[in-house]
């Protein structure tokens, strides 16, 4: 009768972790060359996130600026009338004398 060898127990073990570590590495390989392509894409990503937050706040920025300037321009005539009730109250007789002036010049010019 012809004697049957099976293979032993540390044998299978080896087998596996030869195969293990064969894993261990592809895996380890596909990890850097998945890193290797994904770095510069990364620094491009920041880049452009970098530019489009920089954009963001020089148009909040800018909003604020033209904001400030409607707010000063829509109070400019309320601001012109008080002023002129204030002169008009603290020199009356010049007022009346730059009205009349005025009012002789406009109809001056009217006239033509």
């Amino acid at each position: 009768m012809e004697k049957i060898v099976h293979p032993t127990v540390s044998g299978d073990e080896s087998a596996a972790n030869a195969i293990q570590r064969r894993v261990d590495a592809t895996g380890a390989a596909l990890h850097n060359s998945i890193d290797k392509v994904a770095e510069p894409a990364r620094h491009a990503v920041d880049r452009v996130a970098g530019g489009a937050h920089e954009a963001v706040d020089k148009l909040a920025n800018t909003a604020n600026r033209f904001s400030g300037q409607t707010h000063r321009l829509t109070e400019a005539p309320a601001r012109a009338l008080e002023t002129s009730k204030s002169w008009v109250q603290e020199r009356p007789l010049e007022a009346v004398g730059v009205a009349l002036a005025l009012g002789f010049i406009l109809g001056r010019l009217s006239a033509r």
